[in-house]
């Protein structure tokens, strides 16, 4: 099973493909050659992404939950990712990694 390299790599990895992403697009809307509620479309595209990847992190192991938000708080630490986003994955992925510590503790397997 990936492990907390790789959960890093993919934070790192998802942090400048939407910066990537995004540049491009503020390039086509001020240069005029996309329409703002094409914008507004990516906007709630990229909300939906959020809350896809939120539902999939109960899936991930322990180490890789761990790298993945190692590179989440580099990113913001560097000022790549916005506030919002980051306390909202920093919630869902404390909130798994103490669940699954209490279900450790207390000796549950479901």
């Amino acid at each position: 099973m990936p492990g907390y390299e790789y959960g890093l790599r993919r934070a790192l990895m998802e942090v400048v493909g939407g910066l990537i992403t995004s540049s491009v697009l503020l390039a086509f809307r001020n240069s005029g050659l996309l329409s703002p509620s094409y914008f507004l479309l990516f906007d709630l595209a990229s909300i939906a992404g959020m809350v896809l990847l939120i539902f999939a992190m109960p899936y991930w192991g322990t180490t890789y939950l761990l790298g993945w938000l190692t590179g989440l708080g580099l990113m913001f630490n560097y000022g790549l990712m916005g506030t919002l986003e980051f306390v909202a994955y920093l919630l869902f992925g404390l909130a798994i990694l103490a669940m699954r510590i209490l279900k450790s503790a207390t000796g549950s397997r479901q």
